[in-house]
C-alpha cells in the first residue's frame, strides 16, 4: 500500500471526526507526501561563492554576487511548476508569502526587513534533473547577524545534504574552522557532507598542494574522509557562471537514491500513524466521558485540580531559581573582574619581565587578559550550571511524582480513562524524541504558508520512547541550558575583545619607567569594567529567555494531562453513540497497525 493509498484511507476517518485541528494536520501531511523533498543546504564563509554556484546551477544570474557579502538571509529554491518562470517571494515570520520584484528581492537578500523569515525562489523546473530537492543558500558564517546565526545553526542538523564551500585562495580560515567543528557535532550517517573548493585556478585537481591542505584540514576538523569537489574559476571579464557538474550529479544521486526515498517513506508512514493515534485519542476522550458517571468525572476533575497545584509549584520553583541567578550573576561578574584586575596588575608590575612598554602591552592584551577571562568565566559558568542542574533535578522529581500519582489515582477512579492516559504518554514520548506530529507540521509541513524551517526526514519520528519517565522530561531544557552556557562563553570572549580594542590596543606608552605600568593597569581596569557591564547585560537577557523555555517545557508536560477532560467533549458526550465510537476506534487501530507493517526499516 502506497503512502497516498494510506492517506486515501485516513481521509474518511478524519472527515467523520470533524475536528479542525486534525483536518489541518491531515492537509499539511498530504502536502508533505505530495512533495517529499530532500533538503540541501549550502554553507560556508562570506564570499566563498555559494550564490555563484546556485547561479551556475540555474544558468543565469538570479542571486546577486559581489566582492562584499551579498546574502543577508536564507534563500530557498524549490521546484514549483505552476508558474512558467522563476519568481521571487519573501516568506514572512507570520508564515505568509509576499511576492517581490527582482529589485525588491535583491534589496531583501542584502538587508532583509524585520518581518522577513527568509526569501524564496520558485523554480518552474529544477535543472540537471534535480527533482526532489529543496535548496537553501545561507548567509556567510562570518558576516551574519546574531539572529541569523541562530537560524542558520537550526538548518545544520535538519539537512539531508550539506554542501560546504571554501574559497581556494582563502582556504579554511578561523571562522571556517570554528563552524566546521560546530557542524561536526551534528553530523550523522543520514547527512551527506560534500566539500567544495571553489574558484580554484583553471586546471587545479586533487594533486594540487593547496587542495590537499584544505581537504586534510577539513577531514581533521570533522573526523571524516570527506567527498571533495573542485570548481574552477572562469577567466575573463563580465559575469561568468561556474560549472559544477560533478557536484550537482552527486547531489542528484543522493536525493534520488533508494535509501533516501526509503528513509523519507518510513518517516511519513510514522506520521500517518501519529495522525491516526491523535484521532484515536479524540474518540477515546468521547467514549470515556460517555461511559463515566458524573461522580467519576467529578473525581477526575478533582485530581486534575490537584495536578494544577503541582504545576504552580513547578513554576514557582523555576521563578525562584532564576530570580536568584538574576540577583547573583552581576555579583559573579563583579567579583570576577576584581580578581582579573588584581592578577593582571601583578603581571604588569613584575618589572623584571619587561624590556619595554610595548612588549608588556602586547603580551597583556594577547595572552594575559584572555587567559584570566577564561579562568573566571569557567568559574562563573560552573556556578550557574550548578544552580540550573539542581533546578532540573528538582523539576524532574516533582513532575514525575505528580504525574505518577495522578495516573495511579485516575486508574483507581475509573478504568474508562486509561486509554486517554496512554494516549497522553504517547504524545509526550513523541515530543521527547523530536518526532511530534504537530510540531513537525507547523514548522515543516506546507509549501505555501507554513514551513518556516527545514527537516531531515531521516531523523524525524523514527524513534519511539514509549511512556515518558525520568529525565526525559527535561531533554529540551537540558539542550537549552547547554546552548545558554555556550552563549555566555561566546559573549564574554567577544566583549573582552571589544574592550581591549577600545582601551588598550594601539596605545603607545611613551612614559618614563614605572609610570607606564600604572597607566596600563588603569587602562586594563577600564577594559575589564566594560567587559563586565556589557557581558552582564547580555547574559541577563539570555537568562530570561532560558526561564521562558523552562516554563514552556514544563507546562507542556502538565497541560497534556490537565486538558484531558476537553470541555467541548464533556458537553457533547451524551450525544455520542457508543457502538459508532467503538467501531471508529477499532477501524483506526486496525489501519495504523497495517501502516506500521508497511514501514520499511532502513
Amino acid at each position: 500500500m502506497s503512502l497516498q493509498q494510506s492517506m486515501d484511507m485516513i481521509l474518511p476517518i478524519i472527515e467523520k471526526t470533524d475536528d479542525p485541528s486534525l483536518r489541518s494536520m491531515f492537509d499539511l501531511l498530504q502536502e508533505r507526501i505530495d512533495y517529499p523533498e530532500s533538503f540541501v543546504t549550502l554553507l560556508g564563509e562570506t564570499s566563498s561563492g555559494k550564490s555563484s554556484l546556485i547561479n551556475g546551477l540555474l544558468g543565469e544570474q538570479v542571486l546577486h554576487v559581489a566582492s562584499k557579502p551579498t546574502t543577508g538571509t536564507i534563500v530557498e529554491l524549490y521546484e514549483y511548476d505552476v508558474e512558467n518562470e522563476i519568481t521571487q517571494y519573501a516568506l514572512l515570520k507570520n508564515a505568509r508569502l509576499r511576492r517581490l520584484t527582482k529589485e525588491q528581492f535583491h534589496d531583501q537578500s542584502i538587508q532583509p526587513s524585520e518581518d522577513v523569515s527568509r526569501l524564496r525562489l520558485n523554480i518552474p523546473k529544477m535543472p540537471r534533473d534535480l527533482q526532489g530537492m529543496r535548496l537553501f543558500d545561507t548567509p556567510g558564517y562570518g558576516s551574519i547577524h546574531r539572529e541569523h546565526e541562530e537560524v542558520l545553526k537550526e538548518f545544520i542538523p535538519n539537512s539531508d545534504v550539506i554542501i560546504y564551500v571554501v574559497n581556494y585562495r582563502v582556504g579554511i580560515g578561523e571562522n571556517d574552522a570554528e563552524f566546521l567543528q560546530y557542524i561536526g557535532k551534528f553530523l550523522q550517517d543520514d547527512i551527506r557532507f560534500l566539500l567544495v573548493i571553489n574558484r580554484a585556478p583553471e586546471g587545479t585537481d586533487a594533486t594540487n598542494v593547496r587542495v590537499k591542505e584544505i581537504i586534510r584540514y577539513a577531514n581533521d576538523l570533522l573526523h571524516a574522509d570527506l567527498d571533495c569537489f573542485i570548481v574552477n574559476s572562469i577567466p575573463g571579464d563580465g559575469v561568468k557562471l561556474p560549472d559544477a557538474n560533478d557536484l550537482w550529479e552527486a547531489v542528484r544521486k543522493e536525493v534520488q537514491s533508494d535509501k533516501r526515498k526509503q528513509l523519507i517513506e518510513a518517516v511519513l508512514r510514522n506520521y500517518q500513524i501519529q495522525l491516526l493515534q491523535e484521532t484515536e485519542y479524540y474518540w477515546q476522550q468521547r467514549m470515556a466521558l460517555s461511559k463515566a458517571s458524573d461522580e467519576e468525572i467529578q473525581a477526575v476533575q478533582n485530581a486534575i485540580g490537584e495536578l494544577q497545584d503541582k504545576k504552580h509549584l513547578a513554576n514557582n520553583l523555576i521563578n525562584e531559581t532564576f530570580n536568584r541567578l538574576k540577583k547573583f550573576i552581576p555579583k559573579y561578574f563583579a567579583d570576577a573582574r576584581l580578581k582579573m584586575d588584581e592578577s593582571i596588575a601583578s603581571e604588569i608590575n613584575n618589572a623584571n619581565k619587561w624590556t619595554s612598554a610595548e612588549e608588556c602591552t602586547g603580551y597583556i592584551e594577547v595572552h594575559v587578559m584572555p587567559r584570566y577571562e577564561k579562568l573566571v568565566r569557567k568559574h562563573i559558568m560552573y556556578s550557574i550550571e550548578r544552580e540550573l542542574t539542581l533546578l532540573n533535578e528538582q523539576l524532574e522529581e516533582l513532575i514525575n511524582e505528580a504525574i505518577v500519582n495522578f495516573e495511579t489515582r485516575i486508574d483507581i477512579i475509573c478504568n474508562h480513562f486509561e486509554p486517554i492516559v496512554v494516549g497522553i504518554g504517547r504524545k509526550i514520548a513523541h515530543r521527547a524524541t523530536d518526532g511530534a506530529l504537530k510540531t513537525f507540521l507547523a514548522r515543516y509541513g506546507g509549501r505555501g504558508g507554513a514551513g518556516a524551517g527545514v527537516a531531515n526526514l531521516a531523523k524525524k519520528g523514527l524513534k519511539y520512547a514509549g511512556k515518558m519517565v525520568g529525565k526525559t522530561f527535561s531533554r529540551e531544557t537540558h539542550n537549552a541550558v547547554a546552548s545558554f552556557l555556550k552563549k555566555i562563553g561566546a559573549t564574554s570572549t567577544r566583549n573582552l575583545s571589544i574592550a581591549v580594542s577600545v582601551f588598550i590596543e594601539g596605545v603607545f606608552y611613551v612614559i618614563e619607567a614605572n609610570r607606564w605600568q600604572r597607566r596600563l593597569v588603569e587602562d586594563v581596569k577600564k577594559g575589564t569594567k566594560k567587559w563586565e557591564e556589557d557581558t552582564v547585560i547580555t547574559v541577563l537577557k539570555d537568562l530570561e529567555e532560558l526561564r521562558d523555555i523552562n516554563h514552556q517545557n514544563m507546562n507542556e508536560n502538565f497541560d497534556d494531562y490537565l486538558n484531558m477532560l476537553n470541555s467541548e467533549h464533556v458537553h457533547v458526550a451524551s450525544e455520542v453513540d457508543l457502538s459508532t465510537v467503538e467501531n471508529m476506534i477499532h477501524d483506526i487501530q486496525q489501519l495504523y497497525q497495517y501502516i506500521e507493517q508497511e514501514k520499511v526499516i532502513v
